[in-house]
């Protein structure tokens, strides 16, 4: 069980209360479905298979699956025992043990880890947005990089134009809530603020020894990942809002407008 701050403590009993409704809502989430593909595109475009990934907030191992169903070799930390119990059991029913392992850690708290070297550090959908300062998760994972290493990570960033459109609706604060670079997310019962990034402050955090190489949007021309109705009801809409999204998402100034953004770094 590793030692948490207050504000980590309270995200991993969020957590742990959400684990039995987690892996429902996003396999029944057409969005975020498509989102987790492009994803996987854009990582297995940059990695050959054999490779090891460390997976940063892992939660029920959803992506961890994926990659060590396709060829990689997986370890996921979280915070939340409870979700680390359904990664465990996907791992052993899946006969996926020998290419997948958890343990119960913080990515502030790497230097636990007795694990060797990996050849890239992924996280997906946000789980890095609960941390106040970007330096110490990179100062935790970089002892754990090979000397090519990549960081791929998927964060909220501080623009979201979807979200930002929702002032055309009145919805002010939902509209406007990451323009401080900081916001409270409520979560069972429970709240914990979140921290949002841009590229630069990743790759600030991450120092001279890697550098900015590409950006990437998800979903900024589709609905975020939270809305699974919209590509229920109106699914012709939202495969022609996907199809724009995918031309749009590498490009400028849109790559920093999705509902979250994909930074990758290389080792220099």
């Amino acid at each position: 069980m590793p030692i948490l701050n207050s504000a980590f403590e309270t995200v991993a009993e969020a957590y742990d209360r959400n684990a039995d409704k987690y892996d429902e809502f996003i396999e029944n989430n057409p969005n975020l479905m498509r989102m987790r593909q492009r994803v996987y595109q854009f990582i297995t475009a940059r990695l050959p298979k054999d490779s090891r990934i460390l997976d940063l907030a892992c939660g029920t191992g959803t992506d961890a699956v994926w990659f060590a169903q396709n060829g990689y070799s997986v370890f996921g930390v979280d915070i939340s025992g409870e979700m680390l119990e359904r990664a465990k059991e996907k791992a052993k029913d899946l006969n996926l043990q020998n290419r997948l392992s958890f343990e119960q850690l913080s990515y502030t708290d790497l230097n636990k880890a007795n694990t060797g070297q990996f050849d890239l550090t992924f996280s997906n959908f946000g789980g890095l947005n609960c941390v106040a300062d970007m330096k110490l998760v990179a100062e935790s994972v970089r002892p754990l990089l090979k000397p090519n290493a990549r960081v791929i990570w998927a964060l909220m960033p501080p623009f979201c134009l979807w979200e930002s459109a929702m002032l055309l609706r009145g919805k002010f604060n939902l509209a406007t809530r990451r323009f401080a670079g900081k916001s409270t997310v409520f979560k069972e019962g429970l709240n914990y603020p979140v921290y949002y990034y841009t590229p630069k402050q990743i790759a600030e955090a991450w120092g001279g020894g890697f550098q900015l190489e590409s950006v990437e949007a998800l979903s900024v021309i589709t609905p975020p990942a939270t809305n699974k109705d919209f590509a229920v009801k109106r699914p012709r809409l939202f495969e022609t809002l996907s199809k724009l999204d995918d031309v749009f998402a590498p490009r400028w100034p849109f790559k920093y407008w999705g509902d979250f953004t994909i930074v990758s770094l290389v080792s220099s």
